[in-house]
């Protein structure tokens, strides 16, 4: 096998989260480009496991989150456009699997606001170029947010994030992959059990695919995925 495409799809806001709440300061970008890294090393954790090794395995990112609010990117896509901007300037191998090629933003990495299965682009919005520019929403229903107007007497701000069409675009992209005649390697990374009814069908429709928890979690209710699901207990 001479190589082999590899797409990686990734609930970015589960996964970037953690440094948006780190209290040391980063650079723009920085909190993207950290995750990134992580998620890359789970990658390489999947990909050793399979039996027959191509020459070379291509790997692209589509990245799924609350990116805009209506015309206002978020900070979630303020901070990924720098780490996009010095990514693409590399071409990076793997750590220990090296016929892992992680391609360049450039051509690699992209969005999940705009759905694949539209290749002529007769859906998306005229203005932005996406399907949907209100991923993320501020009505945020807990108590604080409704009548502290979100920061509470002891200083504490609720964080919470409204992401709309963001798991059922990462599915709708997993399946429209999933029918690919070439058959590419497809990775879910998500620690949403939401997602896992686009997991059972990309593979009922003969994809290669499987969902990657980076968090301890345990699938009581879908013990019969086992051999498709991977988390941190795994590696």
């Amino acid at each position: 096998m001479r190589h082999r495409r590899c797409f990686v799809l990734v609930d970015w806001w589960s996964q970037v989260r953690p440094k948006f709440l780190e209290k040391k300061s980063a650079s723009i970008g920085e909190k993207s480009e950290l995750t990134l890294r992580n998620i890359e090393s789970f990658i390489e954790k999947v990909l050793i496991k399979e039996s027959q090794q191509p020459s070379k395995w291509e790997v692209s990112f589509r990245l799924y989150a609350g990116w805009m609010r209506g015309g206002t990117p978020t900070e979630v896509l303020t901070d990924y456009e720098s780490m996009y901007s010095g990514y693409a300037k590399r071409r990076r191998k793997g750590d220990f699997l090296k016929n892992v090629l992680f391609l360049p933003s450039s051509v690699g990495m992209n969005r999940g606001d705009r759905l694949l299965s539209d290749i002529n682009r007769r859906r998306v919005d005229k203005k932005f170029g996406i399907h949907f520019p209100f991923t993320s929403r501020s009505e945020c229903l807990c108590k604080l947010c409704q009548h502290l107007d979100r920061k509470a007497s002891d200083g504490f701000v609720c964080d919470r994030i409204m992401e709309k069409q963001v798991d059922s675009s990462l599915v709708a992209d997993a399946i429209t992959l999933s029918l690919d005649s070439e058959k590419p390697k497809l990775i879910i990374v998500s620690n949403d059990d939401d997602v896992i009814p686009g997991l059972i069908t990309g593979e009922a429709l003969g994809g290669d695919i499987c969902l990657v928890n980076t968090v301890r979690k345990k699938h009581t209710h879908a013990q019969q995925l086992n051999d498709i699901i991977f988390g941190p207990e795994n590696f």
